[in-house]
């Protein structure tokens, strides 16, 4: 099965790539996917996707399909043929 992560903001800077097609197996996870990502793209990857700012918002919204994962299933979200991932960063503004 394949899904289609896209990368935004310094996301896209860490990976050089604006989107890229994952191979998966049936059942697969976001965790899983994300796991498989720390491994290709190291830790600046999941340095930049895991934990929180210091104002305590979430280093990265993961949506799926375009719906947020927080209202599906968290990173226990199964993921289907065709799938489309988007990691986005936190963005601040004034």
């Amino acid at each position: 099965m394949r899904i289609l992560v896209k990368f935004l903001a310094n996301i896209r800077e860490i990976t050089d790539e604006s989107e890229i097609e994952l191979e998966i197996r049936p059942g697969d996870s976001i965790e899983t996917v994300m796991k498989t990502l720390e491994l290709r793209y190291g830790k600046g990857f999941k340095e930049a996707t895991t934990g929180t700012t210091t104002s305590g918002i979430p280093n990265v919204s993961i949506l799926v399909n375009g719906r947020d994962m927080d209202f599906l299933k968290g990173l226990k979200t199964e993921l289907q043929e065709g799938d489309i991932v988007v990691l986005i960063p936190p963005v601040a503004g004034g």
